[in-house]
């Protein structure tokens, strides 16, 4: 591949959706390392994000506040920073994991219908909800991880066969649905070039991949998945996804280690 067809092609991603560095870093950090004591230098990170349109100073930035929010712990190896992330923060980043790199998503067997009582208040049922749910009105609900029925609802058995086009609409949106078709469309042209020759090039566009993707899939649970046709946005978004990873494999944080590019 030419620099310039790798510039368009990371400039393509990136343009998938915002980017918010602090994320960025989180999506960096929970990729390339495979275990909780891996560290990552600061001249590795900066040569990552810099093809991502991320300057040193916005990079200090995001890494200021993942240490004051307690995802991100950083100690200084002689001249250099090295990164980690914090007990938290891995233990974050492997519930993640299922979802972002699975291949059907959170595993779950069943969606069932959750209604809760007329005297709950809307808030009131919004806390018996688990992350996932997607509520259909003000006390109902489709739930896929739900561990016991609460105190006054119903939970009943849901048949997706059986969704109205408006049930539709609400556990997929068309404006989630066009994210997902974009990020697709972008990644397979990705795919149908040849693999960049330069190890932090090819990382960069990796992690641009992951970080939109998972940008998006962390959004909701597995009910989207579960209900909706094998083809719909999402489900095709993932397999052009899981595509790229292999496209683009997982590099050893040694071998970024030892080939860091001088600025």
């Amino acid at each position: 591949m030419q620099q310039v067809d790798l510039q368009e092609d990371i400039k393509a991603v990136r343009d998938c959706g915002p980017i918010k560095v602090w994320s960025v870093v989180v999506t960096i950090l929970g990729d390339l390392l495979q275990d909780e004591e891996s560290w990552v230098s600061g001249p590795v990170l900066d040569a990552l994000v810099r093809p991502l349109g991320i300057n040193n100073q916005a990079l200090r930035v995001a890494l200021h506040r993942l240490r004051r929010d307690g995802w991100v712990v950083t100690e200084k190896r002689g001249r250099m920073s090295a990164h980690r992330l914090s007990a938290e923060g891995w233990a974050a980043t492997e519930r993640a994991r299922p979802q972002v790199y699975g291949a059907k998503g959170k595993a779950a067997a069943t969606v069932s219908l959750l209604i809760g009582e007329p005297s709950l208040t809307v808030a009131e049922f919004e806390a018996l909800l688990p992350a996932g749910a997607v509520p259909l009105s003000t006390r109902s609900a489709l739930v896929s991880n739900l561990s016991e029925t609460p105190q006054g609802c119903l939970l009943s058995a849901f048949a997706p066969s059986d969704m109205p086009e408006w049930v539709t609409e609400t556990v997929a949106p068309q404006v989630m649905r066009a994210e997902y078709d974009e990020l697709a469309s972008v990644v397979e042209k990705v795919l149908a070039h040849p693999v960049p020759e330069d190890l932090f090039d090819r990382t960069s566009l990796r992690l641009v991949v992951l970080h939109h993707w998972r940008r998006l899939c962390l959004r909701h649970g597995a009910v989207q998945d579960l209900v909706l046709p094998r083809d719909w946005e999402g489900a095709r978004a993932r397999q052009m996804v899981l595509r790229a990873f292999q496209h683009l494999p997982r590099p050893k944080i040694d071998a970024l280690e030892q080939r860091v590019p001088l600025r």
